[in-house]
């Protein structure tokens, strides 16, 4: 019906001019007045019901058009407002890795993740900043929260970053209350695994986890995590625990890479 309509609508003037046409050739075979007057009322009352149909598919058709330019509209301010947050949310996060960045006096360059390495066999992070920006291989990769990882490599205007939750990322790690020393690595999961933590060492769930110092790429000091379950098996020399990564890695967004790590030495200050 609106194809018709609008077939209509396109070639009104030659259809209304052939209507006339026809309309003449029939009065001119009439002669009766009578005839006429009623051929003139049905003629103008048919004129009357085709305009009322006209205005209404015309009423019809631009509120159609009307609500698709609001649609539209709506759809260009619900973006907008989505954009408008984003900013938002970017500025609080910018803002805390400045306010962290001025707090601890550390050396670094912000890099933003703008996407995830291709290699099959490491996971990894691609970062916006590379050789241009003073950054190479085994720099640290930390935000305001704790540690991420390390630069694998650099290009002159991107990097590489290996996080923890990889399998072949293993960093020098210390219980923040009994000063014990262990290795932290990932086996797949939602956690970090701390090993070669003795039986006897008491550990509690909650304890803070920090990079020990003990390596020439960490630093001391940096939090990892928290311990989240403790495991013993009377058969092993070694307790299993399990550590909640201080770091949301689904999350990041912003980093900071370490290009000086003397201001974090012995301070613990990430650690907080």
């Amino acid at each position: 019906m609106k194809s018709l309509f609008g077939l209509f609508n396109q070639r009104r003037t030659l259809f209304l001019l052939l209507f006339y046409i026809l309309l003449s050739f029939i009065l001119m075979t009439l002669n009766d007045p009578f005839n006429i007057r009623g051929m003139r009322i049905l003629v103008l009352q048919t004129m009357s019901v085709v305009k009322n149909i006209e205005d209404k598919f015309t009423y019809w058709n631009n509120l159609e058009q009307e609500n698709s330019d609001l649609r539209r509209q709506l759809l260009e301010v619900s973006i907008e407002n989505q954009r408008m947050q984003e900013s938002m949310l970017e500025n609080i996060r910018l803002r805390r890795l400045l306010k962290f960045k001025e707090e601890h006096k550390i050396d670094a360059v912000a890099a933003n993740v703008i996407g995830f390495g291709q290699e099959q066999t490491i996971r990894s992070l691609v970062l916006d900043v590379g050789e241009k920006e003073g950054i190479a291989k085994n720099m640290v990769v930390v935000t305001e929260k704790g540690l991420v990882g390390k630069i694998l490599d650099a290009e002159p205007e991107q990097s590489h970053a290996q996080i923890l939750m990889d399998r072949n990322a293993l960093v020098s790690v210390r219980l923040q209350k009994s000063r014990e020393t262990g290795v932290i690595g990932w086996s797949g999961n939602l956690w970090l695994d701390l090993n070669y933590i003795p039986k006897d060492i008491n550990v509690e769930v909650g304890e803070l986890v920090i990079t020990s110092g003990l390596s020439q790429i960490y630093p001391e000091g940096i939090k990892v995590g928290l311990v989240g379950e403790v495991e013993e098996n009377k058969y092993e020399l070694f307790k299993k625990i399990k550590v909640k990564p201080a770091v949301e890695f689904n999350k990041l967004e912003e980093v900071f890479v370490l290009t000086s790590s003397d201001s974090l030495m012995g301070e613990g200050k990430i650690a907080q």
